[in-house]
Protein backbone atom coordinates (compact mmCIF):
# COMPACT_ATOMS: atom_id res chain seq x y z
CA UNK A 1 0.00 0.00 0.00
CA UNK A 2 2.84 2.42 0.69
CA UNK A 3 4.29 1.33 -2.76
CA UNK A 4 1.01 2.07 -4.23
CA UNK A 5 0.28 6.09 -2.57
CA UNK A 6 3.71 6.91 -1.76
CA UNK A 7 2.33 8.67 1.19
CA UNK A 8 2.61 7.07 4.68
CA UNK A 9 -0.59 8.92 5.69
CA UNK A 10 -2.55 7.94 2.44
CA UNK A 11 -1.42 4.36 3.16
CA UNK A 12 -2.57 3.83 6.96
CA UNK A 13 -5.82 5.83 6.09
CA UNK A 14 -6.29 3.00 3.69
CA UNK A 15 -5.20 0.58 5.90
CA UNK A 16 -6.72 1.50 8.88
CA UNK A 17 -3.66 1.79 10.95
CA UNK A 18 -1.71 4.61 12.30
CA UNK A 19 1.25 6.33 10.55
CA UNK A 20 3.53 5.34 13.28
CA UNK A 21 2.43 2.01 13.18
CA UNK A 22 2.75 1.73 9.62
CA UNK A 23 6.50 2.91 9.74
CA UNK A 24 7.28 0.58 11.87
CA UNK A 25 6.00 -2.39 9.99
CA UNK A 26 8.57 -0.80 7.33
CA UNK A 27 11.22 -0.36 9.42
CA UNK A 28 10.94 -4.02 10.85
CA UNK A 29 10.84 -5.59 7.19
CA UNK A 30 13.68 -3.45 6.22
CA UNK A 31 15.65 -4.61 9.07
CA UNK A 32 14.97 -8.35 8.82
CA UNK A 33 15.82 -8.23 4.71
CA UNK A 34 18.82 -6.12 5.91
CA UNK A 35 18.17 -3.79 3.13
CA UNK A 36 16.09 -0.35 2.79
CA UNK A 37 13.14 -0.85 0.84
CA UNK A 38 11.90 2.61 0.36
CA UNK A 39 14.16 6.36 -0.46
CA UNK A 40 12.90 8.80 1.86
CA UNK A 41 12.33 12.21 0.70
CA UNK A 42 9.75 15.34 1.75
CA UNK A 43 7.65 14.74 -0.82
CA UNK A 44 6.66 11.15 0.24
CA UNK A 45 8.24 7.01 0.25
CA UNK A 46 9.30 5.69 -3.24
CA UNK A 47 10.63 2.08 -4.33
CA UNK A 48 14.01 1.72 -4.55
CA UNK A 49 15.86 -0.83 -6.34
CA UNK A 50 15.02 -3.07 -3.67
CA UNK A 51 12.42 -2.69 -2.81
CA UNK A 52 10.81 -3.29 -6.63
CA UNK A 53 12.57 -6.70 -6.22
CA UNK A 54 10.90 -7.79 -2.80
CA UNK A 55 7.23 -5.86 -3.85
CA UNK A 56 6.18 -8.58 -5.99
CA UNK A 57 7.29 -11.26 -3.30
CA UNK A 58 5.23 -9.12 -0.24
CA UNK A 59 2.55 -9.61 -2.97
CA UNK A 60 2.48 -13.43 -3.33
CA UNK A 61 2.83 -13.51 0.29
CA UNK A 62 -0.22 -11.68 1.12
CA UNK A 63 -2.07 -13.47 -1.61
CA UNK A 64 -0.84 -16.85 0.35
CA UNK A 65 -1.56 -15.95 3.49
CA UNK A 66 -5.22 -15.12 2.71
CA UNK A 67 -5.55 -18.48 0.82
CA UNK A 68 -3.95 -20.23 4.55
CA UNK A 69 -6.11 -18.50 6.51
CA UNK A 70 -9.34 -19.53 4.02
CA UNK A 71 -8.41 -23.31 3.86
CA UNK A 72 -7.99 -23.29 8.20
CA UNK A 73 -11.18 -21.34 8.54
CA UNK A 74 -13.40 -22.63 6.33
CA UNK A 75 -16.03 -22.65 8.40
CA UNK A 76 -15.92 -18.68 8.30
CA UNK A 77 -16.43 -18.76 4.14
CA UNK A 78 -20.39 -19.14 4.34
CA UNK A 79 -21.40 -20.47 0.76
CA UNK A 80 -24.48 -18.06 1.13
CA UNK A 81 -21.68 -15.29 1.15
CA UNK A 82 -21.35 -12.74 -1.84
CA UNK A 83 -18.17 -11.36 -2.35
CA UNK A 84 -18.13 -8.25 -4.27
CA UNK A 85 -16.46 -5.31 -4.69
CA UNK A 86 -16.61 -1.96 -7.18
CA UNK A 87 -14.85 1.32 -8.08
CA UNK A 88 -18.50 2.93 -8.77
CA UNK A 89 -21.67 3.53 -7.03
CA UNK A 90 -23.59 0.26 -6.46
CA UNK A 91 -25.64 0.90 -3.15
CA UNK A 92 -29.20 1.31 -4.84
CA UNK A 93 -28.21 -1.76 -6.50
CA UNK A 94 -27.22 -3.58 -2.93
CA UNK A 95 -30.06 -2.39 -1.67
CA UNK A 96 -32.64 -3.81 -3.78
CA UNK A 97 -30.73 -7.32 -4.31
CA UNK A 98 -31.16 -7.40 -0.66
CA UNK A 99 -34.87 -6.89 -0.66
CA UNK A 100 -34.98 -9.96 -3.42
CA UNK A 101 -32.40 -12.30 -1.64
CA UNK A 102 -32.93 -11.31 1.79
CA UNK A 103 -30.91 -14.42 2.97
CA UNK A 104 -27.56 -13.84 1.47
CA UNK A 105 -24.98 -12.45 3.21
CA UNK A 106 -23.22 -9.85 1.44
CA UNK A 107 -19.50 -9.13 1.83
CA UNK A 108 -18.45 -5.85 0.17
CA UNK A 109 -15.23 -5.46 0.39
CA UNK A 110 -12.36 -3.26 0.56
CA UNK A 111 -10.45 -3.76 -2.20
CA UNK A 112 -7.22 -2.24 -3.41
CA UNK A 113 -6.52 -4.01 -6.69
CA UNK A 114 -10.52 -5.31 -7.50
CA UNK A 115 -8.80 -7.15 -10.77
CA UNK A 116 -5.94 -9.16 -9.25
CA UNK A 117 -8.44 -9.75 -6.01
CA UNK A 118 -11.07 -10.97 -8.79
CA UNK A 119 -8.53 -13.34 -10.98
CA UNK A 120 -7.31 -14.97 -7.36
CA UNK A 121 -10.82 -15.30 -6.36
CA UNK A 122 -11.03 -13.13 -2.98
CA UNK A 123 -13.92 -11.61 -5.06
CA UNK A 124 -16.63 -13.19 -7.12
CA UNK A 125 -17.49 -9.94 -8.44
CA UNK A 126 -15.83 -6.28 -9.23
CA UNK A 127 -17.58 -3.46 -11.11
CA UNK A 128 -14.57 -1.63 -12.85
CA UNK A 129 -13.56 1.73 -13.86
CA UNK A 130 -12.58 1.00 -17.26
CA UNK A 131 -11.33 2.98 -21.05
CA UNK A 132 -11.24 -0.31 -22.34
CA UNK A 133 -14.11 -2.56 -24.12
CA UNK A 134 -12.68 -6.04 -22.82
CA UNK A 135 -11.06 -7.49 -19.69
CA UNK A 136 -8.70 -10.59 -20.98
CA UNK A 137 -10.41 -13.73 -19.02
CA UNK A 138 -13.26 -11.70 -17.61
CA UNK A 139 -16.31 -11.52 -18.59
CA UNK A 140 -17.38 -7.53 -18.30
CA UNK A 141 -20.84 -6.49 -18.73
CA UNK A 142 -21.04 -2.41 -19.15
CA UNK A 143 -23.29 -1.01 -16.22
CA UNK A 144 -23.15 2.84 -16.41
CA UNK A 145 -21.15 5.56 -16.89
CA UNK A 146 -19.67 9.06 -16.02
CA UNK A 147 -17.89 11.82 -17.01
CA UNK A 148 -15.08 14.28 -15.65
CA UNK A 149 -16.30 17.03 -14.27
CA UNK A 150 -14.77 20.30 -12.81
CA UNK A 151 -15.52 21.94 -9.40
CA UNK A 152 -14.67 25.47 -8.66
CA UNK A 153 -15.39 27.58 -5.66
CA UNK A 154 -17.97 30.42 -5.19
CA UNK A 155 -17.05 33.54 -7.37
CA UNK A 156 -14.59 31.40 -9.61
CA UNK A 157 -14.99 32.97 -12.51
CA UNK A 158 -15.54 29.99 -14.36
CA UNK A 159 -17.99 29.28 -11.99
CA UNK A 160 -21.79 28.75 -13.06
CA UNK A 161 -21.13 28.37 -16.77
CA UNK A 162 -22.61 24.84 -18.15
CA UNK A 163 -19.05 24.05 -19.18
CA UNK A 164 -15.76 25.12 -19.85
CA UNK A 165 -12.75 23.93 -21.95
CA UNK A 166 -9.76 22.40 -20.48
CA UNK A 167 -7.35 24.84 -21.76
CA UNK A 168 -9.42 27.61 -19.49
CA UNK A 169 -8.26 25.71 -16.21
CA UNK A 170 -4.07 26.22 -17.61
CA UNK A 171 -3.41 28.64 -14.98
CA UNK A 172 -5.32 26.97 -12.10
CA UNK A 173 -3.83 25.50 -8.93
CA UNK A 174 -5.51 21.62 -8.47
CA UNK A 175 -6.31 19.85 -5.39
CA UNK A 176 -6.87 16.09 -6.43
CA UNK A 177 -7.74 12.91 -4.36
CA UNK A 178 -4.14 10.74 -3.69
CA UNK A 179 -6.13 7.78 -6.10
CA UNK A 180 -5.56 8.55 -9.96
CA UNK A 181 -8.79 9.42 -11.55
CA UNK A 182 -9.23 7.55 -14.54
CA UNK A 183 -8.37 9.40 -18.08
CA UNK A 184 -8.59 7.95 -21.49
CA UNK A 185 -4.99 8.29 -23.09
CA UNK A 186 -6.25 11.37 -25.54
CA UNK A 187 -7.48 13.72 -22.11
CA UNK A 188 -4.48 12.46 -20.67
CA UNK A 189 -1.98 13.37 -23.13
CA UNK A 190 -3.57 17.00 -23.30
CA UNK A 191 -3.58 17.33 -19.49
CA UNK A 192 0.00 16.92 -19.46
CA UNK A 193 0.58 19.27 -22.66
CA UNK A 194 -0.89 21.99 -20.72
CA UNK A 195 1.13 20.89 -17.62
CA UNK A 196 -1.54 20.50 -15.31
CA UNK A 197 -0.28 17.71 -13.58
CA UNK A 198 2.57 20.13 -12.39
CA UNK A 199 -0.41 22.20 -11.07
CA UNK A 200 -1.41 20.01 -8.23
CA UNK A 201 -0.85 21.86 -4.87
CA UNK A 202 -2.74 19.46 -2.40
CA UNK A 203 -3.59 15.44 -2.48
CA UNK A 204 -5.78 13.85 0.25
CA UNK A 205 -6.79 10.94 0.77
CA UNK A 206 -10.97 11.67 1.30
CA UNK A 207 -13.64 13.16 -0.85
CA UNK A 208 -15.32 15.24 1.64
CA UNK A 209 -11.50 17.08 2.86
CA UNK A 210 -11.19 17.42 -1.17
CA UNK A 211 -14.32 19.88 -1.17
CA UNK A 212 -13.17 21.65 1.56
CA UNK A 213 -9.80 22.33 0.58
CA UNK A 214 -11.94 23.92 -3.11
CA UNK A 215 -14.40 25.71 -0.73
CA UNK A 216 -11.09 27.42 0.87
CA UNK A 217 -10.25 28.62 -2.29
CA UNK A 218 -6.99 26.55 -2.57
CA UNK A 219 -7.59 24.72 -5.90
CA UNK A 220 -9.64 23.76 -8.46
CA UNK A 221 -10.81 19.83 -8.02
CA UNK A 222 -11.47 17.35 -11.14
CA UNK A 223 -13.73 14.57 -10.00
CA UNK A 224 -15.91 11.70 -12.01
CA UNK A 225 -19.63 12.02 -11.51
CA UNK A 226 -23.11 13.07 -13.74
CA UNK A 227 -23.75 16.14 -13.85
CA UNK A 228 -27.23 15.71 -14.24
CA UNK A 229 -27.27 13.99 -10.51
CA UNK A 230 -24.38 15.57 -8.67
CA UNK A 231 -25.52 16.38 -5.01
CA UNK A 232 -25.53 20.45 -4.72
CA UNK A 233 -22.49 21.59 -2.46
CA UNK A 234 -22.88 24.59 -0.50
CA UNK A 235 -20.24 27.45 -1.92
CA UNK A 236 -18.86 25.04 -4.80
CA UNK A 237 -19.87 25.00 -8.72
CA UNK A 238 -19.67 21.67 -10.83
CA UNK A 239 -19.10 22.38 -14.22
CA UNK A 240 -18.19 20.05 -17.26
CA UNK A 241 -15.67 19.98 -19.62
CA UNK A 242 -15.44 20.21 -23.33
CA UNK A 243 -14.81 18.23 -24.94
CA UNK A 244 -16.85 15.73 -22.41
CA UNK A 245 -14.35 12.47 -21.09
CA UNK A 246 -16.54 9.87 -19.92
CA UNK A 247 -15.57 6.42 -18.30
CA UNK A 248 -17.41 3.15 -17.94
CA UNK A 249 -17.96 0.83 -14.89
CA UNK A 250 -18.25 -2.66 -16.06
CA UNK A 251 -19.47 -5.47 -14.10
CA UNK A 252 -16.84 -8.11 -14.53
CA UNK A 253 -16.70 -11.90 -13.28
CA UNK A 254 -14.15 -14.93 -13.99
CA UNK A 255 -15.06 -16.34 -17.28
CA UNK A 256 -13.31 -19.66 -16.99
CA UNK A 257 -14.60 -20.83 -13.25
CA UNK A 258 -18.47 -21.17 -11.71
CA UNK A 259 -19.84 -18.64 -10.03
CA UNK A 260 -21.06 -19.51 -6.62
CA UNK A 261 -25.31 -19.66 -6.46
CA UNK A 262 -24.97 -16.20 -4.26
CA UNK A 263 -22.77 -14.09 -7.13
CA UNK A 264 -24.91 -16.12 -10.21
CA UNK A 265 -28.33 -14.58 -8.55
CA UNK A 266 -26.64 -11.52 -8.22
CA UNK A 267 -25.46 -10.82 -11.99
CA UNK A 268 -28.58 -11.78 -13.56
CA UNK A 269 -30.49 -9.95 -10.89
CA UNK A 270 -28.01 -6.97 -11.96
CA UNK A 271 -28.37 -7.61 -15.63
CA UNK A 272 -32.27 -6.94 -15.01
CA UNK A 273 -31.87 -4.06 -12.40
CA UNK A 274 -29.58 -2.18 -15.15
CA UNK A 275 -32.40 -1.97 -17.95
CA UNK A 276 -34.98 -1.54 -15.77
CA UNK A 277 -33.87 1.45 -14.27
CA UNK A 278 -32.70 2.58 -17.37
CA UNK A 279 -28.63 3.34 -15.88
CA UNK A 280 -26.75 2.68 -19.30
CA UNK A 281 -26.73 4.79 -22.24
CA UNK A 282 -27.04 4.17 -25.76
CA UNK A 283 -22.77 4.10 -26.37
CA UNK A 284 -22.91 0.85 -24.65
CA UNK A 285 -24.50 -0.87 -27.53
CA UNK A 286 -21.42 -1.19 -29.16
CA UNK A 287 -19.87 -3.00 -26.89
Amino acid sequence: MLAKTGSSYAAAEKLFISQSSLVRHIQALEEEFGVPLFDRTRRGFTLNASGKVFLPYAQKIALLQSQCYRELHPEQESSDTLRIASDGKIVDLIIDFKKAYPDYVIDYRKSEDMESDLRDGRIEVAFLSTMASTHEGLTSIPFYEEEVLAVLYEGHPLAGRDSVRLEELQDERFVSLCEDIVFDDAFLEKYRMLGLERKASVSVPVGTDLMRLVKEKIGIALIHGNADATPTYPELSVVRLEPRMRYRVCMCYRSEVRLSEPAQDFVNFAKRWRVRIGEVNQCFDAF
